[in-house]
């Protein structure tokens, strides 16, 4: 209010720097009235406009937009469309863009659902998983236990059997393999590998791993776990990170196990667990680790008798199961382990009488039968071990 037209736009040249001078004098309201467009000084007086209408047709106009002045703006905020016939092009460039967007999402949309429809096979068993990939598997596993368990394919419908339950955890729990476990197992991991992972976890749910006294089951996601050893060579106790049985990680670091690496495979050597509240009866399936030549489970509560499949434990050196709950009169089978080195049973309920084919282990270098309920003499044959370094048969005559 009580400026010209010409008085606001000389504020806004002075501000970016510009002096007006004489010949800069413009009548604003003569410019407007000569505009091509018929664009008259409205009544409102001066520095006011009044919108006439604009012919359709005429292509060469341009059409201001309706904003309100600002001096301090310098026509940085005004947008123009030339002509009707660049707003006509403009509106359907942006709807031919949107068809394109919309067509390729749904597109890809179905490209998605093709792929998760053919090579994504179910992979989630529950009471009685049917894929084609877990049959394979069970089978193989069926295979693999011939000769030391025949009744396997019984033992994998009862959802209840330790067996049922270590082969569903490897395709509904484990990952150690992949997200798509079960197929990378057959495709990228060796069958002997494939095969000790489950029977570590036959033995971890056949003696309920998750009552042990540690490491039996993993509590977070990383699986690991921390035990206090006692180290004979420093005479005092230490500290060691190991994993939990039945986590994710490498069961070649599950607490107690012992792995010989070849190369790009790796194999159970030695299982050692020392008063770790184990209960359970023997672990049969040990039987199916080609490579085990320890077993050493001393102070726990395993039951029942030793198995005649312990002739299947072939690659054995060190049978160490003393302070156990077994029972029962030890199978001849046991004689047949030539390469075992040391025979530690004491502690347990066995019965009976010590066999003659204890002269059968020539390789043997210790022995060692006390606290159980044997009796009967000591068989001569026990002389023909001639490499028996050290002995302890309290209960025998």
């Amino acid at each position: 209010p009580g400026k010209t037209t010409s008085d606001k736009f000389e504020g806004s040249f002075e501000n970016e720097g510009y002096t007006k001078t004489e010949d800069d004098d413009v009548d604003t309201n003569s410019q407007l009235s000569d505009h091509p467009g018929g664009i008259e000084v409205g009544d409102g007086g001066p520095g006011l406009v009044e919108a006439v209408a604009v012919d359709p047709e005429s292509d060469d106009e341009y059409i201001p937009a309706a904003v309100e002045f600002d001096p301090d703006d310098k026509g940085k905020s005004v947008v123009y469309l030339k002509d009707s016939r660049t707003r006509k092009y403009g509106i359907a460039a942006v709807c031919i863009l949107v068809a394109l967007v919309v067509g390729l999402s749904v597109g890809l949309t179905r490209t998605n659902v093709e792929v998760e429809v053919t090579d994504s096979p179910s992979m989630t068993p529950s009471a009685a998983p049917t894929s084609v990939l877990f049959s394979e598997v069970s089978n193989f596993i069926i295979t693999s236990f011939e000769g030391l368990m025949d009744d396997m394919d019984s033992l994998l419908d009862d959802d209840t059997s330790p067996q049922a339950q270590a082969l569903d955890w490897l395709f509904t729990v484990d990952t150690f393999f992949g997200s798509d476990n079960g197929r990378q197992l057959l495709e990228n991991i060796d069958e002997n590998r494939l095969l000790q992972r489950y029977v570590l976890a036959v033995f971890a749910f056949a003696t309920e791993s998750k009552f042990w006294s540690f490491c039996g089951f993993p509590t977070d996601n990383t699986g690991l776990c921390l035990v206090d050893l006692f180290d004979p060579s420093q005479g005092s106790i230490i500290e060691e990170v190991s994993s939990h049985w039945l986590s994710q990680n490498d069961e070649c670091s599950w607490f107690g196990v012992t792995c010989f690496e070849d190369g790009s495979s790796k194999n159970v050597q030695q299982i050692f667990m020392e008063n770790n509240d184990i209960a359970g009866t023997f672990p049969v399936e040990f039987a199916l680790l080609p490579e085990l030549a320890l077993l050493d489970i001393p102070g726990n509560r395993l039951s029942g008798t030793l198995p005649p499949e312990i002739s299947e434990f072939r690659s054995l050196e060190e049978l160490r199961i003393p302070n156990n709950e077994m029972t029962g009169e030890l199978p001849d089978e046991l004689f047949d382990l030539g390469s075992l080195v040391t025979l530690t049973i004491g502690g347990n309920d066995f019965s009976g009488t010590l066999s003659t084919k204890i002269g059968q282990l020539t390789g043997l270098l210790g022995l060692f039968i006390f606290d159980t309920l044997m009796d009967g003499p000591i068989p001569s044959e026990i002389g023909e071990l001639r490499f028996l370094s050290e002995s302890f048969l309290a209960s025998l005559s």
